[in-house]
């Protein structure tokens, strides 16, 4: 058997480093440990994708680029999406005999493994980057999931129920689409456009709502825009007014305008792809986060909001604090006694409420009161100290850790990973 290459002869043969370039990696990786490849990046001598590319060379597995769309749904339904991000690995292909996986490196063996175990088939190998597969998660899950809510709601709704649903995704743009007898609300979900077909007496629900109505304004008009209210009863929202017409059908489209700074303007939301990995590992069944903060104080102001900025609106969530003036507004909170000895008890007859979601800022020993309060939802945001040991967490089945910035200019930098330490 002929011996096999190295990450650096591969790329060096390439012409793509040379003799020097790969001396002073080997230099780093002595100095600072870790794998050949690591220190070709940390010199700067290659790109991410070089490597993961010569790495897949030495262990010849193919290279892929993988795309959501070509991606098997029954392969894929073997896993979870907290499994295949914490793992980096995710089936992409099945047959009667073989499951292709992709991985981010050929040393996964544990999953592949698993993997192996569970199905009986023949596991076969594809690399791809760490970043390219965690894109590919969150888009197969995402998918999945628009896919499976538009799938129970073919029936048509009333206006009026669709405007509920808006208002709990607390939309930042929807509208309704009509096209000859047809017409749809839509509404933008975080990401995700949701749709629903109206009954046929949504006009004139429309009408009673809108004020003023389209009638008053559009006239002989196809395109104008207007400042309205739309009156829902429980309920008036200012909105921004767009509508368009032509000899297909008609647009109307609102978008809500904000009396006071919005949440998303105090605390800057992370990129999507955070966004729906939260999502995701909530709705996996149970994802638990501690929060860790610079400054230190960020996290008093965020914890509370989590929920309801990363999370859908609807969920029902807690807040666990103690202090004097503790608490958040518009946040269903508790206060915790002001003897620590009585946190457990008090705890654990949150339980019976089975919240979704629950957001925990509680000082002292975390070893006492973590594994009860990790209990009242399947879902939790605990705020840690930046210098605390993690190992608690660890032991009470946290797997994740999240890491919130402020910037100079207010912006928020948000990082979100398996818990390690």
């Amino acid at each position: 058997m002929s011996e096999r290459r190295t990450i650096g002869r591969i790329l060096a043969d390439l012409g793509r480093i040379t003799e020097d370039e790969m001396a002073r990696a080997l230099s780093y990786q002595r100095d600072h440990g870790g794998y050949f490849g690591q220190a070709l990046l940390a010199c700067g001598v290659v790109s991410e994708g070089e490597v993961d590319w010569a790495l897949a060379e030495q262990f010849d597995i193919p290279f892929v680029f993988p795309d959501a769309e070509s991606v098997d749904p029954e392969a894929v339904a073997l896993v979870t999406p907290e499994w295949a991000l914490a793992n980096l690995t995710l089936p992409i292909l099945r047959t009667e005999r073989s499951l292709t996986v992709v991985i981010d490196s050929p040393l996964r063996t544990e999953s592949v493994e698993e993997l192996r175990r569970r199905t009986e088939l023949e596991v076969k190998l594809a690399l791809a980057g760490p970043a390219a597969i965690r894109d590919l998660v969150r888009e197969v899950f995402a998918r999945a999931a628009a896919a499976e809510a538009e799938e129970e709601h073919r029936t048509p709704v009333e206006l009026h129920e669709a405007l509920d649903a808006v208002m709990l995704a607390e939309s930042r743009s929807y509208g309704v689409s009509v096209r000859g007898a047809r017409a749809y609300a839509w509404w933008d979900d975080r990401g995700v456009t949701r749709r629903r077909p109206l009954a046929g007496s949504w006009r004139t629900a429309l009408d009673k709502m809108l004020v003023p109505a389209v009638e008053e304004i559009v006239a002989d008009g196809r395109r104008v825009s207007w400042e309205g209210e739309l009156d829902r009863e429980v309920e008036v929202s200012p909105v921004r007014v767009h509508y368009m017409a032509d000899g297909s059908g008609r647009e109307y489209v609102f978008e809500p305008r904000q009396v006071g700074a919005s949440l998303e303007e105090r605390f800057p939301l992370p990129d999507e792809g955070i966004a729906t990995e939260v999502r995701l590992l909530a709705r996996s069944g149970t994802a638990r986060f501690i929060v860790t903060t610079e400054p230190a104080e960020l996290g008093h102001e965020l914890l509370p909001y989590l929920p309801s900025l990363l999370l859908d609106p609807a969920w029902r969530s807690v807040y666990l604090s103690a202090g004097e003036g503790a608490g958040a507004q518009d946040v269903f909170s508790l206060r915790m006694p002001a003897d620590p000895s009585t946190w457990q008890q008090a705890i654990e007859g949150l339980r019976a409420f089975h919240f979704d979601a629950v957001t925990v800022d509680l000082p002292g020993s975390t070893e006492a009161w973590v594994s009860r309060a990790l209990d009242v939802a399947s879902v939790a945001f605990v705020l840690w100290p930046a210098d605390g040991a993690v190992r608690p967490a660890r032991k009470a089945g946290v797997r994740w850790q999240m890491r919130i910035e402020r910037g100079t200019d207010g912006d928020l930098g948000w990082s979100l990973g398996p818990l390690t330490g």
